[in-house]
């Protein structure tokens, strides 16, 4: 190995992809993160109040969002996006047939989606090579 390849061995890698998990469900959020940290970075919203709150703070490079929620229809959240011309991809994980799929970059339904189908979803729409899992 010469200077430069090992120069650009030493590089910072590039920060991972900030996705956004909106689900009221402990379980599903802990399956998530488990099966996509660390090369993903994910920030959980339990509610539809917490998941706008942080929409205003931060930019994501995903949302994956289960419409049922506490506090409404998480379905609203995508329009509002849309109104407010914020086109992050959004990826509806849902034991329902969403009505707004066409809002929405892509669906998987709860619980039939098996951890293989969510981590290569999840890569496409964040246009990242595929790592097997």
């Amino acid at each position: 190995m010469n200077m430069n390849d090992a120069l650009e061995a030493c590089k910072p890698l590039p920060p991972a992809p900030h996705l956004l998990h909106v689900d009221a469900d402990d379980a599903t959020a802990l399956i998530l993160a488990t099966l996509l940290v660390p090369e993903i970075r994910v920030t959980r919203a339990a509610s539809m109040a917490d998941a706008q709150a942080l929409l205003r703070q931060h930019d994501f490079a995903l949302i994956v969002l289960d419409p049922d929620l506490p506090d409404g229809d998480g379905q609203h959240l995508i329009r509002d996006l849309r109104e407010r011309a914020v086109h992050t991809p959004v990826l509806l994980y849902s034991a329902r047939q969403p009505s707004l799929h066409h809002q929405a970059h892509a669906f998987l339904p709860k619980p039939w989606t098996s951890p293989r189908q969510l981590w290569q979803a999840t890569c496409r729409l964040l246009e990242m090579d595929l790592i097997a899992r």
